[in-house]
């Protein structure tokens, strides 16, 4: 590999500064690390948690299986315990759900062994120097040089700070900062690192009653531990207590061993675990620790040619432990952005500008990332320690409730924008949930225009209300239905109108208006009449099964995407011109966050996907077949037409029905089962759904299409549009015409607003190049040659493709 011009000393032999160092030697940057410690892996500290995020990058880097292998026993398991020990809520399939979702376990070894393994992974070991700590930094025009209380000088030109959270790195840029440009640091930060929680850490060997493979969370109130097992006999733990009140700066204690081993006998008897005391961890410890807990993310990271990374930039509470693996993130993030200036710059030097934007570059990507996880560390710390009545309620009663997939909606918003190592391949981890680096672009949420986007779905369901309710008032058709229900007569074709259909007044009465009004229709002596609303019926085909995939959807579930019967049932009271853009309203609003793309729980299950085909043949193809049927006995057509109207309902509710039965003989034949392929997933399934119904409905805009050329007597716009919906209607028949058409011609404009919603949204998530430009074109394009219902279905089978087929 050909050296690059550019040296880094890295101040800090610590897990941030040994993955930096690794990740420079492998790209040919010159570095050197400075130690303060006589050793590099000294056998004082605490345990580390790698997370996925972590270990990807470190799988880059060559160091994954020695990582696994180190910390023998992944967490299997997630438990959650009251203060008598007992479990009240957990995760018994934690482990394997981390690494089917994100590629990678959650493992726990010593911090000393997953520094060793770095510095192991290091080939050229002379550039690793110990016993040098750091005493000053002077900054240049061209270079910056770190003298060490040893008093040796090092010359390069950059200086990373790994060196922790009393960083002597940044001490020094602040003052480098100050002579040159005063107003680069914020004079409050040096009093503004607080400090709410103390913690007691420590490792333990031979403790009995601690099961391999957990990670225990034990609540109490102004108290909690954090009990991950550990590689061989060993068992971490941590102890955190709430300080009273919230320091800062220099107030911020400092603890004796006294003061530890006070602390300590005020718990001694406190259980950990429904047969195990704290006292046990303690008196098996072989190392403990009693230190304040400061969290916060510093404003500026750099000057000039000094940064800072790891615990001196960003500091952690160690609960979600992330403070390691975010140290890692930015490690990679500064890598990624030297390779590419230098990239940029051929074999010049980089000036001190240059390096500065590159280090800007580096606090932008990561300082959003880091609060947020800070934040979320300090939330969850405050929940585990009960620190409110709220808090305490909900710890108690709320949280055990919470539905698991809530859970696994957190892990993909702290794993998937994590970012690793531009320049070095990804080791094939298959996984089911793609990194957003994975992705063809970072997703990005819809910003202002999401507004405009309910706006428009709002704008158009009162428009629909006014074309077809208030319409219907005034054009005369509404006068005309009441005159049909008093009479009980359809006047033009004096047939009487049948009464009664399910022996409640309630629901007869609306079966009246409806027949009265289909039965006009599908017995038309007008062919546009008869041509449009099979045309509407079949555009209509799959929207009902858009609505039903949607609603058995996981990731909808406890929204109002979950209910399509309710869903259909507002159809056909209310007309689905106007439901319709309600219901892609409601869509819109539940898919908002870039995460609902990201979910596995996004996917059917197979019994669901095989189950909705034969649910739509049966509960809506056959029935709005019957319509059509020459029938001798009037009577018995009314009664066919009535049963028709639940005909959308019975489709999820069919749906739900098979798809028990199916998962039921699965159940039955579960070894056969056990043994089918992994093709044996729910997209072709539902690809055959969305084709079935596609394929019907632009057959039947084909033949309206093509009878409108051919015929001379047949008009498009006779058959779908409506000049003035306002103007009286000769009959009964005329006027259900105008409100189908207007119905029909509302449905499509809500369809074609959310395929354009769909085709953006699958843009801005990254799951596809097809710009809005180009989307606009292709539904153009759909509604012209296939028509609205044949384009929707194509779109969501698209999109069903690119959510569920990407791994």
């Amino acid at each position: 590999m050909t050296p690059k011009p550019l040296k880094v000393i890295i101040a800090g032999g610590s897990i941030a500064g040994l993955s930096l160092a690794l990740m420079l030697e492998k790209n040919g940057i010159d570095f050197v690390v400075l130690e303060a410690y006589p050793t590099i892996a000294p056998k004082a500290g605490a345990s580390i948690g790698v997370l996925p995020n972590g270990l990807r990058i470190l799988d880059q880097l060559g160091c994954y299986n020695e990582v696994v292998d180190m910390a023998e026993y992944p967490v299997e398991k997630v438990l959650f315990r009251d203060s008598a020990g007992q479990t009240f809520w957990s995760l018994d399939d934690f482990g394997r759900e981390m690494v089917d979702c994100h590629g990678y376990p959650v493992v726990f070894l010593d911090r000393r062994m997953l520094i060793q393994i770095l510095h192991d992974k290091i080939e050229d070991k002379s550039k690793v120097l110990t016993s040098e700590k750091v005493a000053t930094v002077e900054n240049t025009a061209s270079h910056v040089t770190v003298t060490t209380q040893a008093g040796n000088s090092y010359t390069g030109d950059i200086v990373v700070g790994a060196d922790g959270i009393h960083s002597t790195v940044r001490k020094q840029m602040w003052q480098e900062a100050q002579r040159a440009d005063p107003t680069w640091i914020d004079p409050s930060e040096e009093k503004a690192l607080p400090a709410t929680y103390a913690c007691v850490f420590g490792i333990s060997k031979g403790v009995p009653g601690i099961e391999k493979g957990t990670l225990s969370s034990v609540l109490n109130e102004h108290t909690s531990y954090l009990i991950p097992s550990g590689p061989g006999d060993r068992t971490y733990w941590f102890l955190v207590r709430n300080l009273g009140k919230t320091m800062y700066g220099s107030d911020i204690p400092r603890f004796t061993k006294q003061e530890e081993e006070a602390l300590v006998k005020e718990h001694w008897d406190d259980y950990v675990a429904p047969t195990v005391r704290f006292s046990e961890l303690y008196e098996h410890k072989i190392s403990s620790v009693y230190t304040s807990l400061p969290e916060y993310v510093y404003k500026k990271w750099y000057f000039q040619r000094i940064m800072t990374i790891g615990d001196a930039s960003h500091k952690f509470e160690p609960i979600t432990g992330q403070g390691g693996n975010n140290a890692i993130e930015t490690a990679a993030s500064l890598t990624n952005h030297l390779i590419s200036a230098l990239n940029a710059n051929a074999s010049q030097p980089l000036s001190t500008e240059e390096i500065s934007s590159v280090f800007g570059k580096v606090q932008q990507q990561r300082h959003d990332r880091v609060w947020d996880l800070v934040k979320a560390s300090h939330a969850r710390q405050r929940l585990e320690c009960m620190e409110t009545p709220t808090l305490k309620f909900v710890a108690k009663y709320v949280f055990p409730l919470i539905p698991k997939q809530v859970i696994r909606d957190q892990w993909i918003q702290t794993y998937c924008p994590a970012l690793s190592l531009n320049m070095l391949p990804q080791p094939n981890r298959p996984r089911k949930i793609p990194y957003h680096d994975e992705l063809l672009r970072a997703p990005v949420s819809r910003g202002p225009l999401q507004l405009m986007v309910y706006v428009a779905y709002i704008s158009l369901a009162w428009l629909a209300f006014q074309l077809l309710f208030v319409a219907m008032e005034g054009n005369g058709t509404r006068d005309l239905i009441r005159d049909v229900v008093i009479r009980r007569v359809m006047t033009e074709k004096e047939v009487p109108l049948r009464q009664d259909y399910t022996g409640f007044q309630g629901i007869d009465r609306i079966m009246q208006v409806l027949v009265a009004m289909f039965f006009s229709t599908v017995t038309s002596p007008s062919p546009q009449q008869i041509v449009q609303i099979l045309y509407f019926l079949s555009a209509v085909l799959p929207l009902i099964t858009i609505f039903t995939v949607e609603g058995f959807r996981p990731k909808n579930k406890w929204t109002l995407l979950a209910l399509p019967s309710l869903w259909a049932t507002l159809c056909q009271l209310r007309g689905i011109g106007v439901i319709a853009p309600l219901y892609f309203l409601t869509s819109a609003f539940v898919s908002r966050s870039v995460w609902y793309y990201s979910s596995v729980s996004i996917k059917l299950s197979v019994a669901t996907a095989k189950a909705i085909l034969p649910a739509v043949i049966l509960g809506y193809i056959i029935p709005s077949m019957l319509l059509f049927f020459p029938y001798t006995d009037t009577d018995t057509h009314q009664v066919i037409i009535a049963f028709w109207q639940p005909a959308p309902v019975l489709v999820p509710i069919l749906t739900g029905i098979f798809s028990y039965f199916t998962k039921l003989r699965a159940g039955q034949h579960s070894n056969e089962s056990s043994n089918r392929t992994k093709e044996d997933t729910y997209l072709p399934h539902l690809s055959a759904v969305y084709k079935a119904t596609g394929i019907i409905a632009a057959c039947f805009h084909a033949f309206v299409i093509i009878g409108c050329v051919v015929l001379n007597d047949f008009s498009l716009t006779d058959v779908l549009l409506r000049k003035d919906s306002f103007a009286p209607v000769s009959d009964l028949e005329d006027g259900v015409f105008v409100f189908f058409q207007n119905d029909c011609l509302m449905t499509a404009v809500a369809v074609f607003l959310c395929c354009m919603v769909t085709v953006w949204d699958l843009y801005r998530v990254g799951l596809s190049n097809v710009t809005l430009l180009g989307g606009l074109g292709a539904v153009v394009a759909g509604f012209g040659l296939v028509g609205p219902g044949a384009t929707a279905a194509a779109v969501w089978c698209w999109r069903e493709h690119l959510l569920g087929g990407r791994h």
